[in-house]
């Protein structure tokens, strides 16, 4: 019986445990990777994933705009109908990469969803999971972020030699 309880409890000490912060009132996920990587590597990285919105590199900094659905997430654990709606549709991530000898520093800083309505107006997730600022106390948000987590940590890992996309 233990350890049937203990089972049943493994999947929810996951949750909560993401990169998400919350700076000047906005949602941030942030993620420092080790390895060498060198930006023309990530750019085809991002490239190959056919979510690729936009990428370029300038100044040691890689800007990137690449878009995900509802497929995207679901191998991390998304189903629709426990899940907020904002998930529904898909949308679109905005950020950068910075590159340091031995790392590199992911950065989403504008997480964006389709209207779950119409499918085709753009909001910004701040609008569903921060409410004055902060995060709302929910297992439903919590959950949600935890699997842009993992798609995020998933398409900006490096991939290991010798593996393709």
């Amino acid at each position: 019986m233990k350890k049937l309880l203990l089972l049943l409890l493994f999947p929810l000490l996951g949750f909560g445990q993401h990169n998400f912060s919350i700076i000047k009132s906005n949602l941030v996920w942030e993620k420092v990777f080790p390895g060498t990587v060198t930006p023309e590597e990530m750019m085809k990285q991002i490239k190959l994933t056919g979510k690729c919105q936009y990428v370029d590199f300038n100044y040691n900094v890689l800007d990137f705009s690449i878009s995900y659905t509802p497929d995207d997430l679901k191998r991390y654990g998304y189903r629709n109908l426990p899940d907020p709606s904002f998930l529904s549709q898909g949308g679109i991530c905005t950020g950068m990469i910075e590159f340091k000898e031995g790392r590199y520093k992911v950065t989403v800083f504008k997480l964006e969803c389709y209207d779950p309505v119409d499918g085709i107006i753009i909001y910004p997730i701040n609008n569903y999971v921060l409410k004055d600022g902060e995060m709302r106390d929910s297992n439903r948000y919590d959950r949600s972020l935890s699997y842009y987590d993992q798609y995020f940590s998933f398409i900006f890992d490096k991939m290991a030699e010798g593996k393709t996309w």
